[in-house]
């Protein structure tokens, strides 16, 4: 999609000719410069079915930039291109070993000791390694377009001399987005020439408003729409967040039907794309409403399609409209499992005890699958690493050896078979948590260092609130807000395994810990009846049993005010890091390398709790108590999102008795301080029937931990995990 028929190195790898075209010093500009370059050739998209113009870098290119990668050296597609024009051969040559010096995955790469892999590899957890997802203010930019976005930059380099070259990035990259404006014109209007009817009219009107947008604020819907969608495309589409709230202005004096048009046709790029986590309603500092028409309209456009993409959640609250609840009901009867619902009455104070102000607090939105962001202020990692909380308890119980390669990968904390009380246990697992929360912080902030010093952002700096009042780096603690966030796996499998040791070993004495520590390293070899002893010891979480709960909320206090000690390198004054459970689609994974464990599972079993609820299929004693079970813990310790899944049956979810019971189960479990809460609608049967005749049933949607997908999609293992939960 470039500008010349015939190749030239500048159009074959147009970022990485502007970035060692020039010259200066200082990283940013040549970020800037080489993004400015790309611009003349990143490829744009016209689908007729979307007709909005997508701006993205794809494939084709060996060296790009992306907001989560940095700077990517793809050195097979160098190689190809090489042998394709051996007339640059030597050149493309050139610059695949110059830029490698610059890949971003190869400098974090070069921080991490042999150590680091193995637990990686384990799946003890990750950290880093990506640059993180984030929100930004894609309102300010259809308010001031980047005519305004420019004076803001002139101000305040004035404060901020020092950062002279950092500010002349930022407008290097407005320049590069200005450019594939002016391209988008020109291609909606040639392509208006070679359609008819209403949709030549529609690309016409298109390229109208590309001469406006995005240098001028946008007037319209349509104007709003196109600035957004090739921002967001620009930008990797990553997540639109608020879209119900920066959208309205413009929306609101647009014809409805037009209008409608129009964002079923984003909805059909959103899904094509992947996208994100588009975020709905919510309250604002006073706790009023902010629900509006654009709400309801584009849960009624998600019924319709029943896509899996975007993610959708919506903000709740006491107040919320019952208007709006219905609606929700209605949504989620479709069976794509969406909205996800979370609790402004929970999210909210957990962002001021971090020390962001109402007014921004009740901004939040959700990023990836379901982390939280403040929209357009903030960089919170999300998310910034993992780490598997049952792997932690395997280490307290053999000494820091690892039962999947059998090595001593994590401290010693004491022969457990010496351990007199279960207080001596826990203490040892508390110490292996402590050491994982220092392993995954070193790991992200080694990751954030490479990125800030070596792979800065002036594109989100524009878009990011902080950064150019600052007169620094979205990458260097540019934004307002700056903390981290952890994920948690393997939380039940602990809690049960835990229970189990306390019940059996220093309990009632039926087991020594010996007996129990054999059995685990044979994976019950030759005892099976020990194995289903503990299989069906009826102390499982998710049953509302008082001193199995005490032991999850234990376990969340201590882990998540350990991770609040901690400080990002992005803000190392202020920047905390907080912990979540978004177990993604990595639970299976996560089980694939975990030991045998006391809760009767037997070793590499994939079937990990996927949520802060029950191991799939251990929660017996109805909705009710697996509620409770999940009320047990201190919901606004968690700084990202902590995931409650419930699966209900079609047939009961969607009759009148079903949807009271429903409200009824949301209002106890957001009244009771839940923080988010997710449904999946469908039959296990069909489930099932979805695994033997896959062909016949590509439409089937489900819940995955933060996220939707299309059921026959995922893999084998992840699918039993799904058809296990607990149906209501």
């Amino acid at each position: 999609m470039g500008t010349q028929e015939k190749p030239t190195l500048r159009s074959l790898e147009p970022f990485a000719y502007g970035f060692l075209a020039c010259k200066s010093e200082e990283i940013c500009l040549r970020i800037a410069s080489g993004m400015r370059y790309a611009a003349d050739f990143i490829p744009i998209y016209l689908d007729d079915e979307v007709c909005f113009p997508n701006a993205s870098w794809g494939n084709a290119f060996g060296v790009t930039y992306t907001y989560g990668g940095g700077i990517q050296v793809d050195v097979d597609c160098l190689n190809r291109k090489a042998a394709e024009h051996p007339e640059f051969s030597d050149e493309l040559n050139g610059i695949r070993d110059a830029m490698l010096e610059y890949s971003t995955g190869r400098l974090i790469s070069l921080t991490r000791t042999s150590l680091d892999h193995e637990l990686m590899a384990n799946n003890t957890g990750w950290g880093g390694g990506w640059g993180g997802h984030s929100n930004p203010d894609y309102g300010m930019l259809l308010e001031l377009g980047t005519s305004g976005l420019r004076a803001r930059i002139r101000i305040h380099s004035d404060e901020h001399p020092e950062s002279a070259d950092w500010y002349e990035s930022l407008h290097l990259a407005l320049d590069a987005f200005d450019v594939v404006a002016r391209r988008a014109s020109l291609l909606c209007l040639l392509r208006s020439r070679r359609v008819g009817g209403e949709l030549s009219k529609l690309y016409q009107r298109m390229s109208q408003a590309f001469k406006r947008v995005p240098k001028k604020p946008a007037d319209d819907f349509l104007e709003g729409l196109c600035c957004f969608y090739l921002a967001y495309t620009f930008d990797g589409n990553d997540s639109p967040g608020r879209f119900d709230q920066y959208m309205f202005e413009t929306w609101r004096d647009c014809d409805l039907d037009e209008g409608r048009e129009y964002l079923e046709r984003i909805w059909i790029g959103f899904h094509k794309m992947r996208s994100w986590n588009l975020c709905l309603g919510g309250t604002d500092e006073n706790w009023a409403d902010m629900s509006n028409t654009l709400t309801y309209v584009i849960l009624d456009i998600a019924r319709k399609y029943r896509f899996n993409t975007p993610n959708i959640t919506l903000r709740c609250h006491r107040d919320m409209p019952d208007s709006l609840r219905e609606k929700v009901w209605l949504t989620l009867c479709s069976g794509i499992g969406m909205p996800a619902l979370y609790n402004d009455e929970v999210v909210c104070p957990a962002l001021e005890a971090l020390r962001i102000p109402p007014e921004d607090a009740h901004d939040y939105c959700m990023n990836g699958c379901n982390q939280i962001d403040i929209q357009g202020k903030s960089h919170m990692g999300l998310e910034d690493g993992e780490i598997s909380v049952a792997k932690c308890l395997e280490y307290a119980l053999f000494d820091g050896v690892c039962l999947h390669t059998g090595k001593q990968l994590a401290p010693r904390t004491g022969d457990a078979r010496k351990f007199s009380t279960f207080e001596e246990l826990m203490d040892a697992y508390k110490q292996q948590l402590d050491w994982a929360v220092d392993w995954v912080v070193r790991l992200a902030n080694e990751s954030q260092r490479i990125y800030g010093e070596y792979a800065p952002n002036p594109w989100r700096s524009n878009l990011i609130q902080g950064c150019v009042e600052k007169g620094r780096d979205y990458k260097r603690g540019g934004p307002w807000y700056n903390h981290g966030q952890i994920l948690t796996e393997g939380l039940a499998d602990a809690v049960d395994s835990l229970a189990a040791i306390r019940h059996f070993v220093y309990e009632t004495g039926e087991l020594t810990m010996g007996e129990l520590l054999d059995a685990l390293r044979e994976d019950f070899r030759d005892r099976e009846e020990l194995r289903l002893k503990l299989r069906n010891y009826e102390g499982k979480f998710g049953n509302d049993i008082e001193e199995v709960d005490a032991l999850a909320k234990e376990i969340i206090d201590h882990h998540y005010h350990d991770m609040l000690m901690h400080r990002t390198w992005r803000d190392s004054e202020n920047g905390l890091y907080g912990g979540g459970l978004s177990t993604f689609n990595r639970t299976a994974k996560y089980g694939s390398t975990l030991g045998a464990t006391a809760s009767g599972r037997h070793a590499g079993d994939p079937n990990l709790a996927d949520s802060i609820g029950a191991v799939p299929g251990f929660d017996r004693n109805g909705p009710t108590s697996a509620v409770k079970s999940a009320l047990a813990y201190d919901h606004t310790l968690a700084k990202s999102g902590f995931v409650f899944q419930m699966k209900f049956a079609k047939t009961i979810f969607a009759s009148p008795e079903g949807k009271s019971s429903f409200f009824a189960l949301w209002d106890a479990f957001f009244k009771g301080g839940g923080q988010q809460l997710t449904v999946n609608v469908l039959d296990s049967e069909a489930l099932r029937e979805a695994q033997l005749h896959p062909e016949l049933h590509r439409d089937l949607i489900v819940r995955v931990g933060g996220y939707s997908a299309y059921f026959v999609d995922l893999p084998k293992d992840l699918q039993d995990n799904i058809i296990s939960r607990t149906m209501f």
